[in-house]
């Protein structure tokens, strides 16, 4: 059984090396080639599951990913990451975050919102309220969610809110709520933080897979339902002014902040945030202090693989679009004149398969439709001298003519790509390499 948090896991008792088709494998009947081969449709050379944290390399049952010959990972900070169930588990400083939701990659951030998770500490500021610390279990399981209590004020609004040094720049901004005898939340910034003067607010149901209620023009919205009853709620805004703004999370009665309070009903809210970002990233937790999470870098050296080649990536993203190219995997030669890459666009979203030799593209279509957030997709891509192709979600793309292939390969990005940049932002589920380039149907039947 797989431990996440800052476990790993271990391959079963009663271990036993054996060997079937000529590879070698530890563990169980099946043992991890069999499961690979079988999921892929292919035997793959090398075969990285994160979702149980299972490594193949050279046709080795090696066991936990990290145990992958030359494996490196570095994050110079602690980091959160889901579970399928929706539970944040928190990592030590240089580990992967591993869940049975994948491998979590994402670039550096920072939030800019002081005492995240102490929201009865100063620099926050009840309005029409009052705040219970430590109220009821949080999304990763400790008890630091605090509740928000509206007082008896008629005909009035019932916020939290803090004072957050904005920069010139386009921002999000996130918490975590959850529902008491209110059921309905909203995050509200004012005109000052605008050049337009014109304020920006979206308001949330946390009833059910939980609903987007409403946001104001040129703004969006989002929100994602976890474990217990919890929702991360989400806003994105234009850029702000670089100031000092008033950042309210407040409580709604039939999408109105204005009502009349009863004194004793409230909701539960937990992990603010706000970002100087266009998209939002995994919990960053605060004190007096703004904090920031170090980028995810994941990869592997001397990966002993060549051409014809055929890579595969399961991933899901945690963002629609990007203002960046994102790497869910590659394998180069450590440079991006020469490598074999599944990419996601920036700003279309669109999936793009590429090959480059000697810094000349050699393939690299963009695969409609565009990925959309939370959304898991299987890519795979080849590339052999005689052609190279691609198939997303068992949907083929047209194959080339002859190509030149990359140099040797001396290094494999997960979720990044050769300079431990592009970050997928998101959950790489699963990665393959197979030492031979698969035939279309082959693609397509890896892809399904």
């Amino acid at each position: 059984m797989p431990i996440y948090g800052d476990h790993i896991i271990t391959v079963g008792a009663g271990l036993q090396s054996f060997r079937r088709g000529g590879l070698r494998q530890v563990g169980n009947a099946g043992g991890l080639i069999a499961t690979a081969t079988t999921l892929l449709g292919a035997t793959p050379l090398h075969y990285w599951d994160f979702t149980q944290n299972r490594a193949l390399f050279g046709g080795v049952d090696v066991g936990a990913v990290t145990s992958t010959p030359n494996w490196s990972f570095t994050r110079a900070s602690t980091g959160y990451a889901q579970t399928l169930a929706g539970t944040l588990v928190n990592f030590g400083s240089g580990v992967p975050r591993i869940t049975n939701k994948g491998l979590l990659v994402e670039d550096l951030h920072t939030n800019l919102l002081l005492q995240s998770q102490t929201l009865a500490t100063a620099p926050w500021i009840p309005f029409q309220s009052s705040v219970t610390a430590d109220a009821t279990a949080a999304p990763d399981g400790t008890t630091t969610a605090d509740k928000l209590v509206e007082d008896t004020t008629a005909s009035s609004t019932h916020f939290h809110q803090q004072i957050v040094t904005l920069t010139a720049s386009v921002q999000t901004f996130s918490i975590y709520a959850k529902a008491a005898e209110r059921t309905q939340t909203s995050i509200f910034v004012p005109t000052t933080a605008f050049a337009d003067a014109t304020f920006r607010t979206a308001s949330f149901d946390l009833t059910g897979a939980g609903t987007v209620l409403s946001v104001t023009a040129s703004a969006t919205a989002s929100i994602e339902a976890l474990a217990g009853g919890w929702y991360r709620c989400i806003l994105n805004v234009p850029a702000t002014l670089a100031v000092a703004a008033n950042i309210q999370y407040g409580m709604l009665v039939a999408n109105s902040p204005t009502y009349t309070g009863n004194g004793t009903s409230g909701l539960f809210l937990w992990g603010a945030q706000v970002e100087a970002s266009p998209v939002h990233s995994s919990y960053i937790p605060t004190t007096t202090v703004t904090a920031t999470r170090q980028a995810d870098v994941a990869s592997v050296s001397s990966p002993s693989v060549n051409y014809p080649m055929t890579i595969y990536s399961q991933f899901n993203r945690t963002i629609g679009v990007s203002t960046a190219n994102t790497v869910s995997f590659t394998v180069s030669d450590g440079t991006q004149n020469n490598r074999i890459s599944n990419i996601v666009f920036a700003t279309t979203s669109q999936l793009h398969p590429i090959v480059v030799s000697a810094g000349v593209t050699q393939y690299g279509p963009s695969l409609s439709p565009a990925l959309a957030a939370n959304v898991t997709t299987k890519m795979a891509t080849r590339a052999g001298a005689s052609s190279a192709n691609s198939a997303r979600d068992n949907v083929l793309d047209t194959a080339t003519g002859a190509i030149s292939v990359p140099a040797t390969p001396t290094l494999i990005g997960m979720g990044v790509n050769s300079a431990g940049t592009g970050q997928l932002h998101g959950y790489l589920l699963r990665a393959a390499i197979f030492n031979t380039a698969l035939a279309d149907a082959a693609l397509q039947r890896a892809t399904t």
